[in-house]
């Protein structure tokens, strides 16, 4: 029998890892899967997460299981996660674990590309600018950033916190704008919403789906929207983008937004499965009714688009700190 070359011998050693590879990867998921969601139940972030996780679980033919980890603005949750070598783990990565938090804080845990694998995008959320009826009693957004600018300091908004969204959003409205309008930062979207009904502030900036009870209920106006283009929730609303050059607002978006990742250990295959899984989750008629409710806008697209657009934002808000010297709490 003729000898067994070296070469040879290595091509089927190899060939028996491959199939070994791929049999392992076509039982993946060998058991269910986890959703970390790094914010409490019952909010709207919980929300979506749990409508994908329920809706995935056809796809893959796996229960997936929402673990609520809240704490430091998500980062605490995020840096857990990156510890993990965990191939059958889902983060609910934001703007705040993957954009706003690494601008701001230098010694994060992780970081937010190499660290993780991005899956998909899964619903951006626009933010609104509402003010006091009494406070800017025309309601009218160009009035008030004109004034803005003429009085610097003198007019402000409120947010959910130092270097939340909702404070960049601001930071970088009055930079484009060129107005210098103080910021006010609460412990949370609900305290900033009662100090504006109050008339301790004059306006807010926060996050539609929940303005929009007190929006409707007439206890604050609606100024301005922040999605590229008005919104079906408040049609009579302009969004900033409208402004247009006077206010150097061309184009302008600033959305919460909300997607998945896992850990960067997962392999092409189990991202692609993962990826396949939540498009089909979002694809799902009632799904996307259900996001809609809630003043969310459902999305979906491959890994790539979502892992550009976490390049992209970590960026654009790491200018927004430098330029506003925004310091966290």
């Amino acid at each position: 029998m003729t000898q067994m070359t070296r070469r040879t011998a290595m091509g089927l050693a190899g060939a028996a890892v491959a199939t070994a590879g791929a049999r392992a990867q076509a039982q993946w998921p060998a058991r269910d899967l986890r959703l970390v969601c790094p914010f409490p139940p019952g909010g709207t972030t919980d929300v979506v997460a749990r409508l994908v996780a329920a809706a995935m679980r056809g796809p893959l033919g796996r229960t997936v299981v929402v673990e609520n980890q809240p704490g430091a603005g998500s980062t605490l949750a995020a840096g857990r996660f990156a510890r993990e070598a965990d191939d059958h783990a889902l983060f609910l990565s934001q703007i705040a674990s993957h954009a706003i938090g690494p601008a701001l804080y230098r010694n994060l845990p992780y970081d937010p590309e190499a660290d993780f694998r991005a899956v998909t995008l899964v619903v951006t959320v626009p933010n609104v600018l509402v003010a006091n009826p009494r406070k800017v009693p025309d309601g009218d957004i160009r009035a008030f950033l004109r004034e803005a600018r003429a009085k610097p300091g003198e007019r402000n908004f409120a947010s959910a916190g130092n270097g939340t969204s909702t404070h960049l959003t601001g930071e970088l409205i009055g930079q484009l704008a060129g107005a210098r309008i103080t910021h006010v930062p609460y412990r949370g979207a609900g305290p900033a919403m009662t100090a504006v009904i109050s008339g301790e502030v004059d306006t807010l900036i926060d996050n539609l789906p929940t303005a929009l009870p007190q929006i409707r209920g007439g206890t604050v106006r609606a100024l301005a929207v922040t999605a590229r283009t008005r919104v079906p929730d408040l049609p009579d609303v302009p969004a900033l983008s409208e402004l247009g050059a006077e206010f150097g607002m061309e184009g302008f978006e600033a959305e919460a937004w909300f997607g998945l990742h896992t850990h960067k250990s997962a392999s092409d295959a189990v991202v692609a499965r993962m990826a396949a899984a939540a498009q089909a989750a979002l694809a799902d008629p009632a799904v996307r009714q259900q996001l809609a409710e809630r003043g969310t806008t459902p999305r979906g697209g491959p890994p790539a688009d979502y892992a550009a657009l976490v390049t992209a934002e970590r960026a654009r808000w790491l200018r927004v700190v430098r330029d506003g010297n925004v310091q966290a709490d």
